[in-house]
Parts: C-alpha cells; sequence; structure tokens
C-alpha cells in the first residue's frame, strides 16, 4: 500500500504531464492524467483520516 505522500507525489507527476489550460482545450490523455490525480489525492486523504482517528 502506499503512503499519502507517494500518492500526493504520483499526483503531482501526473498533473505535471497536463499543459496548462490556456494553452487550449485538454486532449483525451491530459483528461485522464488529472482525473487520475484527483482520485489519488482522494485515496490520500482518506488514508490520512483513517489513520488519524
Amino acid at each position: 500500500m502506499s503512503s499519502p505522500t507517494e500518492l500526493r507525489a504520483r499526483a503531482d507527476e501526473l498533473e505535471s504531464r497536463a499543459r496548462p489550460l490556456i494553452a487550449g482545450p485538454r486532449t483525451d490523455d491530459e483528461r485522464m492524467w488529472l482525473e487520475k490525480a484527483a482520485a489519488l489525492r482522494t485515496e490520500a486523504d482518506r488514508l490520512e483520516t483513517s489513520t488519524k482517528k
């Protein structure tokens, strides 16, 4: 299992692949990377919350 820190690092890496929004419409790949990054951040938040209880 990955730690919240590792999940957020992976999310950062995925987000860095996408061009800035002002560069034009997102490609399918860019949308997929950003969706995956958001899911990873949600999972990291969930893991942190469950370990603090």
